[in-house]
This record gives C-alpha cells, structure tokens and sequence, in this order.
C-alpha cells in the first residue's frame, strides 16, 4: 500500500508561491523547492489551477502564482482540490458471502472513514496557506 502525498506536495506548492508573491515561478523553480520532479510539480499545479487557487501564464516571462489571497485558501480546500476521493478507502474485494465480517464490513468502514475524514477536514479548515508560511518563515529563523 502507498501513501499518497499529494495533498503534502500542494500545500508545499502554494506556500513557495506565496512566499514568492506578487511574483511568480516556473514549475522547475517550485520543484526545487520541494525537491521534486518538475513534472510531479506541474501535475499538481495543474489541479492547484483547475480548484482556482492558482494561475499560470505561458511565454516567457511566464509561471505561476497564486489567484487568491493565502490568508483565504483553507487546508480543506485544498485537500479536497487534490485528494477528491479522500484517502480513507475500503478494498475492493468482492464480498466472500458465509462470512459475516466480509457481508458487512465495507459499510461499516464506510462510515467509520467518512465521520474520520470530516472530522480531518473540520482540523484543516483552521489552517491557511497564510498560516503555514508564517509558521516556515518563524521555523527558518
């Protein structure tokens, strides 16, 4: 099983740029700063761009920069710009029918998960982009 870490690497993403406002960056300039591949970058700023949080002018003095103010862009957004179908999910194998546990245990996870993941989403609404690059300006000193 892996763990996804896109929702890590959009958070990145959104505080290099708005450490970088009013200017803005080229893909490559923001995977250096996640130390990532510059495709990896595009992939994700391409979903940043599609929610609004982001965007990118082409030609040469283009890039990237951010389309609304850090201090509006919640966690939860953003989780649910790159995550849509939440990271909590039960398997997808068919159910084997003499067994109790596997008749009901995806349903039961089911809700188990969501209550979790809305109770994630309610934590990551407190926090902005504004706050996270406040905390790694006060984290670099």
């Amino acid at each position: 099983m892996t763990t996804s870490t896109r929702f890590a690497v959009a958070c990145h993403v959104l505080v290099a740029l708005a450490h970088r406002a009013p200017a803005s960056g080229t893909s490559e300039a923001v995977a250096g700063s996640v130390n990532t591949n510059p495709v990896v970058v595009r992939r994700i700023l391409g979903m940043l761009v599609q929610a609004g949080f982001v965007e990118g002018r082409g030609g040469r003095n283009g890039g990237y920069s951010l389309a609304r103010d850090p201090r509006k862009i919640a966690l939860d957004e953003v989780f649910r710009a790159v995550e849509p179908d939440g990271v909590l999910g039960v398997h997808e194998n068919p159910e084997n029918r003499v067994c109790f546990v596997s008749c009901a245990i995806k349903e039961i996870l089911g809700g188990v998960f969501a209550r979790a993941e809305a109770s994630m989403l309610e934590r990551l609404h407190e926090t902005t982009v504004a706050d996270l690059l406040r905390r790694a300006a006060s984290a670099s000193r």
